[in-house]
């Protein structure tokens, strides 16, 4: 099967002698990614013990092993020390996320992948576009997957990329891709019409009720929703057989050129959050200069009153993440191999996390808005 010319143009932004791959998900991307590199019964993977819980699950639905590193000290992504600590002899591959768009501590996990002979797969669902002390994020491993779902950098409804380097492992994931059939006609539809209805109804402002009307709508099936019940419970989705449909794939290559500009506008609004913050004595979120953020993270000592008082005010503000396997709560992780205590940095973020939005529909005076609702609700954490 021959690239599409999104997929074409999609590897092309990432650099040459890439191919790229999409699917119906990030996730199932992944879990492709996976099969084209030959990851199964008998390996582990180390990735960060704070992610959508949908990657691990990606992995024992491939029949590997998650192993989960804590968090680095005052950041949000692996820390590597911690990660070199899980490698064992069944070790066949280092996951590295890119959370909320600030780029791991890439040289480091690049070595200890070499030391112990590691792959490296990189979670781009948070980050497009992205480059980071000469690395252009997605292209620093042997494979990365990325996420076009709604609250990604750019969205297609639903969707996902996998990136790989062309040759064999670009050819078996042709094949992988190959055994994949388009999603049923239904669903397609159903996505189309979020999609339309999102562009042009979705503002700041109806952030909380669209969401609430999206997980109603699709948990009566009504709705093509993000995760099912059944995958949240560890179960395999019917869809990780689906590539991804014409409309997504339409929808795609018409925002892939507006990347640079989506990365402009986080920018500019992240200085702002900076300096509303800083002006009151909150610390900026921690990130490298030129970071394009996907959203601006905050942690606070009062989470669920903060979120409450955002929803009756109108103002729109994330909880991501809400365990360290997000969604799901923290006392289910076992099913997932995780846990509770195994990564105390990411389960104290997880309970002070919220995230303020940096989307192009976010204008400079509904972020001071934003801003200013933070400084007045908001109670900084303990030290």
């Amino acid at each position: 099967m021959r690239e599409s010319p999104y997929e074409h143009d999609f590897a092309a932004t990432l650099g040459e002698g890439l191919s790229a791959r999409s699917f119906w998900k990030g996730r199932v991307a992944l879990f492709a990614i996976l099969r084209a590199l030959g990851i199964g019964p008998g390996d582990e993977i180390v990735l960060p013990g704070f992610t959508c819980v949908v990657v691990p699950n990606a992995m024992r639905l491939a029949g590997a092993t998650p192993v989960y590193a804590d968090i680095e000290a005052g950041g949000y992504n692996i820390d590597p020390a911690l990660a070199a600590e899980q490698v064992t002899e069944r070790t066949r591959a280092l996951l590295i996320q890119h959370t909320f768009g600030i780029p791991a501590r890439i040289d480091e996990l690049l070595e200890l992948a070499r030391r112990h002979d590691l792959l490296v797969i990189e979670d781009c669902a948070h980050v497009i576009g992205g480059e980071h002390e000469g690395h252009r994020l997605g292209a620093v491993g042997d494979a990365a997957f990325f996420s076009f779902q709604w609250s990604k950098p750019y969205t297609t409804g639903l969707g996902g990329m996998a990136v790989v380097p062309a040759g064999p492992i670009g050819d078996r994931l042709e094949a992988v891709q190959g055994e994949a059939v388009l999603p049923p006609r239904a669903a397609r539809i159903r996505l189309w019409a979020q999609f339309q209805a999102y562009r042009r109804v979705f503002t700041p402002r109806l952030a909380w009720p669209a969401q609430d009307v999206l997980r109603a709508a699709s948990a009566r099936g009504l709705l093509v929703g993000s995760s099912s019940g059944a995958e949240l419970e560890g179960e395999m989705p019917t869809d990780h057989g689906w590539r991804m449909g014409p409309a997504q794939e339409r929808a795609g290559q018409q925002r892939l050129p507006g990347v640079a500009e989506r990365n402009s506008h986080a920018r500019s609004l992240a200085r702002l959050y900076d300096e509303r913050l800083a002006a009151a004595g909150w610390p900026p979120a921690p990130r490298p200069e030129g970071t394009a953020l996907l959203r601006y993270p905050m942690q606070v000592a009062n989470k669920d009153r903060l979120l409450s008082a955002a929803r009756e005010a109108h103002v729109e503000m994330g909880s991501w993440f809400e365990s360290p396997l997000h969604p799901v709560e923290l006392d289910k992780h076992a099913r997932f191999g995780y846990a509770e205590g195994q990564c105390p940095r990411a389960e104290l973020a997880a309970r002070q996390l919220v995230n303020l939005p940096l989307h192009p529909r976010v204008s400079e005076p509904e972020a001071m808005r934003v801003a200013g609702f933070f400084l007045q609700h908001a109670e900084a954490p303990a030290a």
